[in-house]
């Protein structure tokens, strides 16, 4: 197991107090760099979660303690680092203000993944006709004493133009015997293809809102009729609406600097008839 030299803490600290130089050179054959990007990208969004709320039992702690290292990076920085400074120019009083809403001594804003008030937007390619079409649906964690899982709450758009009246629900939202995993989102969401081969259970994968929402019946009627078949998901992005007043999203960033992974794309503070609003656009309410 490689060591992690001084330099990987000094260039983390670079990075968590919003150095403005630029990414630094990569070599490929680096075994030492790759190393140390495995350990500072953010490779899955429950490191995010943990990175945001300074847990106790993160990867990136684990790792220190594991080669002895004292972890002083505080709660501040690790959100700073949290942040695609590769994108934009951030506004860092934005940023100040956010974290200094977030990290209140005595009761700081923590992210809750089980919680409600964050979503999936997760688009996916479907067969359509001749061609293909790429719809995006919204997904949440629903939590129950039963256990979680990921349902569908909503649908972006719809290729399909005729108006749907009638649908024959197969399964209910209720009375549950399928349902997703709280874990997919680690492939990608990739157990989509599943969900919607299983058109015996199929609205047991909704929330209980999912065909009170706009587009929803007609996509559901799709899927039923095979008028449409589930390719692939091509993009996911997280939208976080638990640190009110602020909503940010969170998206996917793969490169060879230690600025990678799951990083917050957008940061924008609301009012709470705004953030509802935002909401309502988001579930198509």
């Amino acid at each position: 197991m490689y060591a992690i030299h001084q330099r990987a803490v000094w260039v983390l600290t670079l990075l968590v107090v919003f150095s403005k130089t630029q990414a630094q050179q990569v070599f490929e054959n680096d075994a030492g760099y790759r190393e140390k990007h495995f350990i500072y990208e953010v490779k899955l969004i429950d490191e995010f979660f943990e990175r945001f709320n300074d847990d106790s039992s993160s990867f990136i702690r684990s790792v220190y303690k594991t080669r002895h290292i004292p972890f002083t990076l505080t709660r501040d920085k690790l959100i700073r680092s949290l942040f695609n400074y590769q994108a934009q120019h951030w506004d860092t009083t934005m940023i100040h203000d956010f974290i200094a809403t977030v990290t209140v001594p005595g009761s700081p804003v923590l992210l809750n993944f089980y919680g409600d008030n964050w979503y999936a937007e997760v688009n996916c390619q479907f067969q359509y006709k001749a061609g293909t079409v790429e719809i995006p649906l919204i997904l949440k964690i629903e939590a129950e004493n039963s256990g979680a899982r990921w349902v569908i709450v909503a649908v972006k758009s719809n290729p399909m133009k005729q108006v749907t009246t009638e649908v024959r629900l197969t399964g209910s939202p209720e009375h549950r015997s399928r349902s997703m995993n709280p874990v997919v989102h680690g492939n990608n969401f990739i157990e989509l293809d599943s969900v919607f081969r299983d058109r015996g259970h199929l609205s047991e994968y909704f929330d209980s809102l999912f065909f009170n929402r706009k587009f929803s019946l007609n996509f559901y009627d799709a899927i039923q009729k095979n008028q449409i078949q589930f390719i692939k998901v091509t993009h996911v992005r997280y939208h976080y609406l638990q640190a009110a007043p602020w909503i940010f999203t969170v998206d996917y960033f793969e490169r060879k600097d230690l600025n990678a992974g799951w990083l917050i794309n957008t940061l924008e503070k609301v009012s709470p008839p705004d953030m509802e609003a935002y909401r309502k656009r988001l579930l198509e309410e």
